[in-house]
């Protein structure tokens, strides 16, 4: 299985477009309407998560940021949905597509304890708190 990890804008294109069974794991913050995706017979799931890119309630300079911070029932669900993908492709995406979707790639390569083939256009930055949570949520 390919995982795509990338923004929100890549991954409705390639909802759009896929010609394979697809999967979409879909990230957004708590603030955020879910995303809706165009309709494909080759879409055969999508799970959405909420919650936001933080790993921490407060900035460099102690100011707090106001939005919670990721937690553990934010990711209820994904260990059910990953156990029974059969697609060919997983999309996974956050806003950027590269911290909060890295993180939770990289949770479902480590609980599938394959080789996954991991695809980004874009320099990943793993959020380590998502990552934790979801290697939590995955019993791993």
């Amino acid at each position: 299985m390919i995982i795509e990890i990338c923004s929100r804008k890549k991954a409705i294109e390639l909802a759009e477009q896929t010609h394979v069974r697809t999967s979409i794991i879909s990230i957004v913050s708590k603030e955020e309407d879910h995303v809706v995706f165009p309709e494909n017979p080759n879409i055969l799931c999508v799970l959405h998560l909420k919650f936001n890119d933080l790993t921490d309630e407060y900035d460099e300079e102690g100011i707090p940021y106001d939005r919670p911070l990721p937690q553990p029932e934010d990711f209820s669900g994904l260990k059910g949905f990953i156990t029974d993908l059969t697609c060919n492709l997983l999309i996974v995406h956050c806003w950027e597509g590269k911290s909060r979707s890295a993180a939770v790639a990289m949770a479902v390569c480590r609980f599938r304890n394959q080789a996954e083939e991991l695809r980004s256009d874009e320099e990943l930055s793993p959020n380590p708190l998502v990552y934790a949570l979801a290697c939590r949520e995955l019993g791993i």
